[in-house]
């Protein structure tokens, strides 16, 4: 935004009063002097639109001396004002002779400038007269209330609406000339205006309303662009997010994986196995995201290793009571593991407290590790299952999940007991 700036005019004395607009004759040592005469000295160039430009005003320049007028540099003293200037054409005046130079206010940004131009010639009176400049700019200023929306998670079925407020609080019309609504993938969140264009005056405002309805568990994202003469963000961008769960109550209940297969585990000597429910195990799983272990992208794998469980899982078991899984091993001990996944999708209130929950395992074989939303919660090795509190990783108010990737890694029994959620040290079911 620019601002008024003090103006400091620097004029000579002469015997006649203000020197440098129209001074007499004189001479200096016998010599005939100069006498130089600017017209006009004070430009106003009104109010303009920012992002425009003004005719140029001609400003003319006379020697109405009898000695011979050099003129010198015609500047601008603060080159950060937005005005712009020519040089004359002229340099060395006789009497009675005239030049021009051309002054132009091309404002970008709305607001009242100032600045000084600086006329040097030989006018031993007057060596430096100054021209005083002034404009003002007026521009719309586009404000979309709210910029971003998180409509949470929903149930399937559950609607939602939020009023997005588009003001102009500039000091010129603000010209909508468009309102779109662009979704990611899908129609569950739409828009609703009155119109696509308006000629919003300074202060007045427009709502436009964005529905969500969620048919599924998938996330979902949209946002509106509206497009202007804002010349400084003619598309603003208002977006919204949200998703569904399409269970009711705790959870989906458990949905269990058993990959039957024995995957070798001596070929890559930087993860070795070396003991029972050894986490470099892990690194073999066959998900693609290698339970976390090492992961630059914890949120992105995890999302990887929901997919793939969920493809290979069936239908879930109902979280009624504490579950126990249990399958027979042939792995060759240390040099092969083979890996079973327990996922489930759960919910709590976004009031609820997550420091109350617990997941819970009397006993494992060979080992388990624990995952909660991307993060490792815990790593259970060979009958070490325990209480794990797993509050830190609990967004409430969301879809929320866990893995269990039980290990195994010595010809044995493969099992997880008692596995379940608790709140507040009480058993929580589905």
């Amino acid at each position: 935004m620019y601002h008024s700036l003090p103006l400091l005019l620097l004029f000579a004395c002469s015997e006649t009063g203000l020197k440098g607009v129209e001074d007499g004759p004189s001479e200096v040592d016998g010599s005939p002097d100069p006498d130089i005469v600017v017209d006009p000295i004070v430009i106003d160039f009104g109010v303009l639109p920012a992002g425009s430009a003004s005719e140029p005003v001609v400003v003319t320049v006379s020697n109405q001396g009898d000695g011979v007028l050099a003129l010198g540099e015609v500047r601008l003293l603060d080159v950060n004002v937005p005005f712009s200037l020519t040089q004359p054409d002229t340099t060395l005046l006789d009497r009675g002779v005239s030049t021009t130079f051309l002054v132009t206010f091309f404002p970008s940004e709305p607001g009242v400038v100032a600045g000084e131009i600086a006329v040097e010639s030989s006018d031993p009176d007057s060596p430096v007269v100054p021209v005083t400049v002034s404009g003002e700019s007026v521009a719309p200023d586009i404000a979309v209330d709210p910029v971003d929306t998180d409509f949470g998670t929903l149930d399937v079925g559950a609607t939602a609406s939020v009023d997005v407020t588009v003001r102009n609080e500039g000091s010129a019309p603000l010209d909508i000339t468009d309102v779109t609504y662009t979704t990611g993938s899908s129609p569950e969140l739409s828009m609703r205006a009155d119109a696509t264009r308006w000629i919003l005056a300074p202060g007045e405002f427009i709502v436009v309303t964005v529905d969500y309805a969620p048919a599924d568990a998938s996330p979902d994202d949209g946002y509106i662009t509206v497009y202007s003469n804002d010349p400084d963000e003619p598309q603003a961008i208002a977006a919204q997010i949200g998703s569904g769960r399409e269970f009711e109550g705790f959870s989906t209940g458990w949905y269990i994986v058993d990959d039957s297969t024995n995957y070798e585990t001596t070929s890559n000597p930087s993860y070795g196995i070396e003991s029972y429910g050894d986490i470099d195990g892990y690194w073999y799983e066959p998900s693609g995201a290698h339970g976390l272990i090492g992961s630059a992208d914890p949120a992105g794998d995890f999302a990887t290793l929901h997919d793939y469980v969920m493809a290979l899982a069936g239908a879930p078991t109902p979280v009624t009571a504490p579950l126990s899984f249990r399958t027979v091993s042939t792995v060759p001990t240390f040099s092969f593991a083979s890996y079973s996944y327990i996922l489930c999708d759960f919910w709590i209130d976004a009031s609820d407290d997550p420091t109350l929950y617990e997941v819970r395992a009397s006993s494992d074989d060979d080992g388990a590790q624990v995952m909660v939303n991307g993060q490792i919660v815990a790593n259970w090795y060979l009958g070490a299952a325990g209480s794990v509190n797993i509050g830190s990783a609990i967004k409430p108010g969301e879809v929320n999940s866990l893995i269990v990737i039980l290990m195994d890694n010595s010809a044995s029994d493969k099992y997880l007991l008692d596995l379940g959620f608790y709140r507040d040290g009480l058993f929580v079911s589905g």
